[in-house]
């Protein structure tokens, strides 16, 4: 794995853009991949349940999303705030599609390539250079403009980056199905061209969006005329309610992230972690994690 001395080193795009095409030659929408993702065909492989998931599953997911946002809040809904899922209505009212494997296997792949070449993560080479391609949502956007075989030059000039369609990559969806094969893959290929992974533990990171008031008012007032003593005090007591409410946004992140690296040292590993281990020998450096800041680059 990398060392302190090769920490800062890190590819070109036009080096990351050529380490993906020889990762990946015939693109992601290679038909040969659905044939080793799903031997006995897209329609019956657990994998399609990823784009087309059951009425319990999505039922199962909105209840998840509902106590998640309780829990951010540190509060309970009032009943009428409280969203209602009702599962027979999921069961008559989703919509049935016919899958398209070569389609959804690409899109699969893109997502579970952002889930170990972003997401915090570690790649390096064999030399100890980082695969870095930049932050989640560039490095949604360069899988992207590769998913959809835009080359390297087109991408750059035209600047288009359809980040969203991978953006977070697997996290919405991830539950739905075992995604360890998909992992393995691709560390197999990875393994191949000397590349190795470092896991970091996910944690949500907390941003004050706001600017100071100054910043936003002209330089070119007087502060006499520009100073109004009643706004002043009005602005600063909401101020005060806002920084209290971004510190206790930021306790319950802290709380969640140390809950969270208590169980993933009590839960079997993550997919990622076990398709590493199948692949390589053993666990990646960073697993078990150990804590806040301590996993962190």
């Amino acid at each position: 794995m990398k060392t302190e001395a090769t920490v800062e080193e890190r590819l070109t795009e036009e080096q990351c853009w050529e380490l993906f095409q020889n990762l990946f030659p015939n693109g992601l929408d290679d038909p040969s991949l659905v044939q080793k993702l799903a031997p006995e065909g897209w329609e019956r492989s657990p994998l399609v349940l990823v784009y087309h998931p059951t009425a319990d599953q999505v039922y199962e997911e909105a209840l998840r999303f509902r106590d998640n946002l309780r829990r951010l809040r540190g509060k309970l809904a009032t009943p009428e705030e409280e969203p209602q899922i009702m599962l027979d209505a999921l069961r008559r009212e989703m919509p049935v599609d016919a899958p398209k494997p070569a389609e959804e296997c690409a899109d699969l792949l893109g997502c579970c390539l952002w889930d170990l070449f972003a997401d915090n993560h570690d790649v390096c080479t064999a030399e100890g250079a980082l695969v870095d391609l930049g932050s989640f949502r560039a490095s949604a956007g360069f899988i992207a403009n590769f998913r959809h075989r835009r080359s390297h030059a087109e991408a750059w000039l035209n600047e288009r980056r359809e980040y969203i369609e991978f953006y977070l990559g697997t996290w919405m969806v991830r539950h739905r199905a075992d995604l360890t094969p998909v992992y393995e893959l691709i560390f197999r290929r990875m393994q191949q061209l000397g590349l190795d992974w470092r896991y970091v533990h996910p944690q949500l990171m907390r941003v004050d969006l706001r600017l100071p008031h100054e910043v936003l008012e002209s330089e070119n007032i007087p502060e006499a005329v520009r100073y109004d003593p009643t706004e002043n005090y009005w602005r600063e007591r909401r101020e005060a309610v806002r920084d209290d409410e971004v510190a206790d946004l930021r306790r319950n992140l802290d709380e969640d992230y140390r809950e969270s690296v208590e169980e993933a040292r009590l839960d079997p590993p993550p997919a990622t972690v076990r398709a590493y281990q199948r692949v390589y020998g053993s666990f990646p450096a960073g697993w078990p994690p150990e804590g806040e800041g301590e996993n962190s680059r």
